[in-house]
């Protein structure tokens, strides 16, 4: 009988994934659990670490859509696998890492990260964790009116844009940024009046 759990913890960005993962890993670790921790190499904010916008970070390895050196990482020895900015993963990655915690009798394996992209769409890596999840939960954060807030706005040079790749993490000539927006306020592209860039 298969016991593993998979669990997807999704929001908006500043809504606490990465220091809900963190507070995750140091549980199991105060109990003699040392997690698995994931993170796609295409997240370049930290290199080889899960960071919290609150500062506090851990070790973690990076890996790129390689299934082979997956099996490697997932093995029999682990408990529990916890994976942060889940939503850059292509979906065959998720299904092998999936299928190896099924294999080797991981008892939780936990998926952290956004849901959609800035323009509203589901992230592929996000909707193929769904598919398969046994629990989602959502943490939230808010936007500049106060209200929940929904979107990951892409703002380039001070203004909302709906256009540019799916992934774009810094860019050498444009100053990216991005803000979490309720619905309505991503509907109508509106800012708020403090924000400076």
């Amino acid at each position: 009988m298969n016991k593993t759990t998979i669990y997807f913890k999704y929001g908006s960005m500043n809504s606490g994934k990465s220091l809900e993962l963190l507070k995750v890993a140091y549980n199991y670790e105060e109990n003699g659990i040392i997690p698995l921790i994931l993170k796609p190499k295409i997240d370049t904010r930290a290199k080889n670490k899960v960071v919290s916008r609150t500062g506090i970070s851990k070790s973690a390895l990076e890996i790129e859509d390689n299934i082979e050196v997956l099996k490697d990482l997932i093995t029999k020895d682990k408990k529990v696998v916890l994976v942060d900015e889940a939503q850059f993963l292509a979906p065959e990655v998720i299904e092998e890492i999936v299928g190896l915690a099924y294999k080797n009798g991981i008892s939780s394996l936990m998926f952290f990260g956004l849901k959609v992209d800035f323009r509203g769409k589901l992230f592929e890596g996000s909707k193929k964790i769904i598919e398969m999840a046994d629990k989602i939960e959502e943490s939230t954060s808010i936007c500049w009116c106060g209200k929940k807030a929904r979107h990951n706005a892409r703002v380039v040079n001070g203004k909302i844009t709906k256009d540019g790749p799916t992934i774009l993490v810094e860019d050498d000539v444009n100053v990216v940024d991005y803000v979490t927006l309720c619905n309505y306020h991503y509907y109508y592209g509106q800012l708020g009046e403090d924000y400076e860039k």
